[in-house]
């Protein structure tokens, strides 16, 4: 890609479901470039307060992920994306 930079020190949050092409952009883009990729299972994506509870664990600094998503995740709790570098919305 030409529109981010992903190096060895990125987190990226693969968030996507499998068949959609962001998960593209989030497995291959950690893979391709050094960076870890976390993996989110179900019962976390569902439960909000678990995946910003992920988010902050984990340290991610890249993700994906729809607008509604990021709205719902600013309004239970903004310091869940204190280390965010790059968010992509699609």
């Amino acid at each position: 890609t030409n529109y981010i930079t992903i190096n060895e020190n990125d987190i990226i949050l693969q968030l996507s479901n499998f068949s959609f092409d962001g998960s593209v952009f989030d497995i291959f883009g950690a893979l391709l470039n050094g960076a870890k990729l976390v993996l989110v299972d179900k019962d976390t994506v569902v439960n909000i307060k678990k995946l910003g509870a992920l988010i902050k664990h984990e340290n991610i600094s890249i993700m994906f992920v729809t607008t509604a998503l990021f709205n719902v995740l600013v309004d239970l709790d903004i310091s869940c994306l204190k280390n965010i570098r790059k968010i992509l919305f699609g």
